[in-house]
């Protein structure tokens, strides 16, 4: 068999993809995507984010929509970061697909796009995937450079110390954008649209940047890989570590607002509630500054980045009151070291109660007993780690593993764990015998789709540390059942049966967002917007970085990925409404689309 040739196999697809591109000939360039293939469009045909799947999909998607994009200059990119390359198919090990990355010029700006061919059955090689995306507008191109800190004028008596201190005021009198929320999602956001020219205020209501992260409990770590949780324009110096402390994430969010320049208020929460005038498409925000002076502002957008949870869900445990030890949410958990010798029982299994029950049993509780209320996803996290550091791997320029990374739709990853779950079960069957033997009820989703869709889903999960304190006994485990009561010395559960306890740790999980959101916006306001998080129908995020259904009002959630990936999409939608290219109704195009349909 003759070696594959990625290039000559780029070239041939995408000359005759340009050509269906160019003419707007929808039959030619859907038939140029195997049969169950997937479009996801970024912007670019729609001011929405959408995944099709399907040839009928694309075609009715781009039916009257893909010759109004005018696309033309279509070129393959075969920069270093992005030539022709092969890629590994999941479900045959045996079998290679090829991926290649082009751009073009379009009726809306630049753009670029991102195909990855398999074979199909007549050994042709076509899309299994397609991502179009807009890139830029034109004449609003994203900056390479930090404004105002780069002087190659050589300009007589210029003072960048000056320009730079007269942009911060100007923000501060009149921001564009006021973004709420300043931990990760907040100052990514932040830093893209400054380098976008879009004028953007951050209030946090913590005294600093990075507070989030100090108030969790003490040997918190960022378990996953570094690559992933990199902040946009900013990589980790080489020798930073795997796992990141809660402390040292804190101070580098700190340093990272002060090396973007970005203009953050600490200890400033909303005031009032927010109102928003259609007159003016302003909205009125009064603010208390470093928590004492009042401040109005009137920017054009609000972005809230208050975090995927809201406020901590405490159940009402009948018993609470006569109970002797202390009973307390996860979020007041004071670390292991605290309750060294104490009999504790954490109620809830999830990435909350398993990382608490593993810091108690690493710190020489007396007893700990783990109360699973339903069944568990556990993977290993190797096996996780395989496959997000296949998606960002060390020495690859994080714009491009971001690009390559948006191009895989949410719904095919999830179709594609699923397909593939008889393979992840083997490689799980030691860690998931250890954790039955030890009471555990376990598996990998509802469907077998594996943690990370589970993460877009709804947030849940338990690492292999856990599962090696269960399978060694440190922890105790009370599968499938919940608390009924409390006594004065333990906790009653379901089946009838009693665990002696010092202290409860309810790691019962938060309220939705939108609870916290309505107690800042009101409900009335709130009830016109979409759901915020989860995966709609096509499998795109529910209402993030996307109009919501109200006027100049955005949510913006997620791990540091998902926020430095799309806080470019959502730059561009505020940039082209202020320049009337966009709606400015608040109301996605997508969405209209699903109310005419019924």
């Amino acid at each position: 068999m003759a070696a594959l040739d990625p290039h000559s196999i780029a070239t041939g697809w995408l000359a005759a993809c340009s050509s269906t591109l160019t003419t707007g000939d929808v039959l030619g360039l859907t038939q140029l995507f195997i049969p169950d293939g997937w479009l996801r469009d970024l912007l670019l045909f729609t001011w929405d984010m959408r995944s099709l799947h399907g040839r009928d999909n694309i075609s009715a998607y781009l039916d009257h929509r893909l010759s109004k994009a005018q696309i033309k200059d279509v070129r393959l990119d075969e920069t270093q970061d992005y030539c022709p390359r092969t890629f590994p198919i999941p479900q045959d090990s045996s079998a290679v697909g090829v991926e290649l990355v082009f751009t073009f010029e379009c009726e809306r700006g630049h753009g670029r796009g991102v195909a990855r061919l398999v074979q199909d059955m007549d050994g042709t090689y076509r899309a299994l995937t397609v991502l179009t995306q807009l890139d830029d507008l034109v004449g609003h191109e994203e900056r390479s450079t930090l404004p105002w800190r780069d002087d190659v004028t050589h300009e007589p008596d210029r003072d960048m110390q000056k320009e730079f201190a007269d942009y911060v005021s100007g923000i501060e009198a009149d921001p564009h954008v006021l973004i709420v929320g300043g931990a990760q999602t907040g100052l990514q956001l932040a830093a893209r649209f400054k380098q976008m020219g879009i004028p953007a205020l951050v209030i946090e209501r913590n005294a600093r940047v990075g507070d989030t992260w100090r108030a969790r409990y003490q040997n918190l770590t960022l378990q996953t890989a570094r690559q992933q949780h990199t902040l946009l324009y900013q990589p980790y110096p080489a020798n930073w570590p795997e796992f990141t402390p809660r402390d040292k994430m804190a101070q580098w969010l700190e340093l990272y607002a002060l090396s973007q320049d970005i203009v953050v208020w600490t200890s400033t929460p909303l005031s009032t509630r927010p109102v928003y005038d259609p007159s003016t498409r302003r909205w009125t925000v009064t603010l208390l500054r470093g928590g004492t002076t009042p401040v109005t502002l009137r920017p054009a957008h609000i972005v809230l980045a208050t975090g995927t949870l809201g406020a901590p869900f405490v159940p009402t445990l009948p018993g609470a009151s006569t109970f002797r030890g202390a009973c307390m949410h996860s979020s007041l958990y004071p670390g292991g070291r605290a309750l060294a010798g104490q009999r504790v029982v954490v109620v809830g299994a999830g990435q909350s109660g398993s990382d608490i029950a593993q810091d108690l049993a690493l710190n020489r509780a007396g007893a700990v007993t783990l109360v699973q209320r339903s069944t568990t996803c556990v993977m290993l996290r190797d096996w996780v780690g395989r496959q997000v550091k296949g998606a960002f791997p060390e020495g690859v320029p994080m714009a491009a593993s971001d690009l390559r990374f948006a191009a895989l739709p949410l719904g095919l990853m999830r179709a594609t764990a699923i397909a593939t779950q008889d393979a992840a079960m083997r490689d799980h069957e030691e860690l998931h015998a250890k954790l039955r033997k030890g009471g555990v009820s376990v598996d990998l989703g509802p469907e077998g789709q594996g943690v990370y869709p589970l993460v877009f889903e709804r947030y849940s999960g338990m690492d292999k540390g856990c599962a090696d304190h269960i399978a060694s006994g440190a922890i105790q485990v009370k599968a499938l059942v919940s608390v009924e009561r409390l006594t004065e010395t333990g906790v009653v559960y379901s089946d009838g049966t009693e665990t002696a306890a010092d202290c409860v740790i309810l790691a019962t999980g938060y309220t939705h967002m939108r609870d916290a959101n309505a107690a800042l916006f009101g409900a009335d306001l709130l009830a016109r917007t979409e759901p915020d998080w989860g995966l709609d129908d096509e499998g795109e995020i529910h209402g993030a970085y996307r109009a919501c259904g109200v006027p100049g009002l955005w949510y913006a959630s997620g791990d540091f990925s998902t926020a430095r990936i799309y806080s470019k999409q959502l730059a561009l939608q505020i940039k082209a409404i202020e320049l009337g290219m966009m709606p400015s109704d608040g109301v996605r195009e997508g969405w209209k689309e699903k109310q005419r349909r019924g």
